[in-house]
This record gives C-alpha cells, sequence and structure tokens, in this order.
C-alpha cells in the first residue's frame, strides 16, 4: 500500500536534504519547496524508557549495572558514594544502603548542579560529587528500578558520565543481608 507525502522546505532544509537523499530511500528533493512523492510504508522502531548501555557481547550485563557482589566489595572499600533516589516515605519504613544518601528523584538535579559544595556537605554530610567521579552509584527500592534507571540517564546527560545503578535494589540488599 502506498502512501502520499507532502513536504515543505525551506532553502537550508533542502540543501541538506539533499546531501541527505542517499542516505534515505524515496526522499528526492526537486528543486521547487513542495514536494509531492510516492513514499513506501516504513517500519519504525521507537525504543522506550532509559536508554542502556550494553556490551558487545549478549550475555553480559551493561557496565552501568552494579551487581550484589559488586555492590558488597565497593562498600568494604569504601570508595563509593551511594545515592538512594526513593522518596522519604519510602526510606522510612525501610532503611539505607550502609554509607548511602537519600536525594529523591525530583531533587536530584538541584542537589548535583545548582547546590554548593558548602550547602551539599552541610545537607548530606558528605562531598558533592563530581562529574568526574567514577565512585556515584544510584539505586531503588526493587530490582531495575524505574526510578534509578531514570536518575542514571539523568546523570549521564547531565555529564555525571561514570555513574552508574545497582540494579538489586534496596529489596535484593535486605534480602541477601538476611540469608
Amino acid at each position: 500500500m502506498s502512501a502520499f507525502r507532502v513536504a515543505l522546505f525551506s532553502r537550508h532544509a533542502l540543501r541538506c536534504s539533499r546531501s541527505l537523499s542517499r542516505h534515505y530511500a524515496g526522499l528526492a528533493v526537486p528543486n521547487n519547496r513542495f514536494l509531492w512523492e510516492k513514499a513506501q510504508p516504513t517500519q519504525v522502531f521507537v525504543q522506550q524508557g532509559p536508554a542502556r548501555l550494553y556490551s558487545s557481547k549478549d550475555n553480559e550485563t551493561p557496565w552501568t549495572d552494579v551487581k550484589y557482589d559488586e555492590l558488597k566489595a565497593l562498600i568494604k572499600s569504601g570508595h563509593v558514594q551511594l545515592i538512594d533516589v526513593r522518596e522519604p516515605e519510602e526510606i522510612a519504613s525501610t532503611g539505607l544502603l550502609p554509607g548511602a544518601i537519600n536525594i529523591p528523584l525530583g531533587r536530584l538535579h538541584q542537589a548535583l548542579n545548582y547546590m554548593s559544595d558548602q550547602a551539599f556537605q552541610s545537607k548530606y554530610q558528605i562531598p558533592q560529587p563530581k562529574k568526574w567521579d567514577n565512585n556515584i552509584l544510584l539505586y531503588g527500592q526493587d530490582f531495575d528500578s524505574v526510578r534509578a534507571s531514570a536518575a542514571l540517564e539523568l546523570l549521564h546527560k547531565w555529564g555525571f558520565i561514570k555513574a552508574r545503578h545497582y540494579i538489586g535494589g534496596y529489596a535484593e540488599w535486605a534480602t541477601k543481608q538476611q540469608s
């Protein structure tokens, strides 16, 4: 089944689209501003949810995901800044991982990007993480927490490119600590 498509191009868009036409099948740009073309239906794949950075091997987890054993070793070494992105009400009923601070997802942007080092230090009792730190670790409540994944994507977007997250969440930590 074919469809008709109409596109209005400015001079700049027309010039750019000519150079890109070899990459997109069916995009033939004439010299006028209106383009009537018979286009073939194409399949579009849209990824929903946070982007995940996977390794080259299919059976490996992404480098951003930290598992329980690695987290335990990081906590023992003391070279990790744990940030719990849950709301304070959730933490009141469960608790925090050892050495973690609570910065809810809604306050993360202000805390990491707009607070001064002194204000952050006085509020959270730890030094403010820097963009080049490789020890920032986020976690949420459950396995592969949506909030922790969203926070990780935001931190990467804000320049904290070495930030990672604990995929098991507080629930896995508590379960494994009791057994």
